[in-house]
């Protein structure tokens, strides 16, 4: 990281990409890393195996007399992306669910549940009316989703779910690491729920505006809300104190926990924004330069950021040092989504163009 050289070609050795008809919205791997699945703005689905026959790694050699690692060029065609079925209707993200599969919710109020190959079918859990959110336990066996104010709570083989009504529209959702607490947004309101019992009086923390997304911290000592005007807010959950990030040039699109540094990392800049999370001290990140950040994805095993811009230009940053080293040119079309996969060995990301890609790091290109 300490060499700010760009190989310009290195993206093409390690990724595969493919274009779609339809902008990706957002993208979610599964529980064990097995495939990706990315969700488009017309509501299609859209699945890859992780799995690569020529895997970067396999092409991945390091020079005996010099140490120099270099990748050899693909020579074996990768497969299309599979297109999910039975997609029509969907109204919500899609979620991990169980060991290897996902799910997404419908306008009729039912779920779908999707495997890695792209076999839809419906289970029992559902609502009256169509379901806006849902999300999924960290091991998979539970959901949570909302139709309207309505919040349901279920496994997968329930057919009768748990039922709350909250005062206000329910605008996100988010299980904790623990999978004990269930965070909701409705109105300007975020609510944690014991799980155990929903009935119970949650801990309340107020906003100035409605949350659309909702982030725990590995350890469930933070939660970060997204919002659609002003920055973002952190509630630190043991005393339920609220903090606001705001005045940034443009809306937060993405934002993301550093684990290795204890850092909050956020798009929407001329250049990363991060802060300390035990002082709030700001932490210098990447280049500044006249581009937008318009999306991150903080790495969930090393000190990490991808940072995809307004123009396309993919590049990954050390946490708190100011190098970036550059994966891939700007395409002319902004980076919308990006997500890291849970062993930090993939990462996924679109742009406003159709574009969708899975890039691959082989182990030797980190020596730290």
């Amino acid at each position: 990281m300490k060499d700010e050289r760009a190989h310009l070609q290195l993206f093409d050795l390690i990724a595969r990409d493919w274009q779609l008809d339809s902008p990706v919205q957002q993208i979610c791997f599964n529980a064990d890393i097995s495939a990706v699945a990315f969700a488009c703005a017309d509501g299609s689905v859209h699945l890859a195996a992780t799995a690569d026959k020529a895997s970067p790694t396999q092409r991945t050699r390091r020079a005996i007399d010099t140490g120099r690692l270099t990748i050899a060029a693909r020579d074996k065609a990768f497969l299309p992306l599979k297109l999910a079925g039975f997609t029509e209707g969907r109204s919500s993200d899609v979620v991990a669910f169980g060991a290897q599969g996902f799910a997404f919710a419908k306008t009729s109020g039912r779920i779908n549940a999707l495997s890695a190959g792209g076999i839809a079918y419906h289970i029992p859990p559902r609502a009256v009316a169509a379901i806006q959110v849902l999300a999924a336990s960290p091991d998979g066996s539970t959901l949570a989703y909302a139709s309207g104010a309505q919040l349901y709570v279920a496994t997968a083989e329930t057919t009768a779910p748990q039922m709350v009504a909250l005062p206000d529209n329910i605008s996100a959702l988010a299980f904790s690491p623990d999978g004990l607490t269930l965070a909701v947004a409705h109105g300007n309101t975020v609510s944690r729920m014991p799980l155990l019992d929903l009935n119970s009086p949650p801990v309340v923390t107020e906003l100035a505006e409605a949350a659309t997304a909702l982030q725990w911290h590995p350890d469930g000592a933070w939660l970060a809300c997204k919002v659609a005007v002003d920055g973002f807010y952190l509630i630190e959950t043991a005393r339920n104190h609220l903090l606001h990030r705001n005045k940034f040039p443009a809306a937060v699109q993405s934002l993301g926990f550093g684990p290795t540094t204890n850092t909050v990392v956020a798009s929407g800049a001329f250049r990363v924004a991060a802060w300390a999370l035990a002082d709030s001290r700001d932490v210098m990140t990447g280049k500044s330069g006249l581009v937008l950040v318009n999306a991150i994805a903080t790495c969930p095993t090393r000190n990490l950021v991808a940072v995809g811009y307004g123009n396309g230009l993919l590049s990954l940053a050390e946490i708190g040092q100011p190098s970036e080293i550059l994966l891939r040119e700007d395409t002319g079309a902004g980076i919308t989504a990006m997500v890291w996969s849970q062993d930090g060995k993939y990462l996924a990301l679109a742009g406003t163009d159709g574009s969708a890609a899975l890039v691959e790091f082989p182990d030797a290109m980190f020596k730290f």
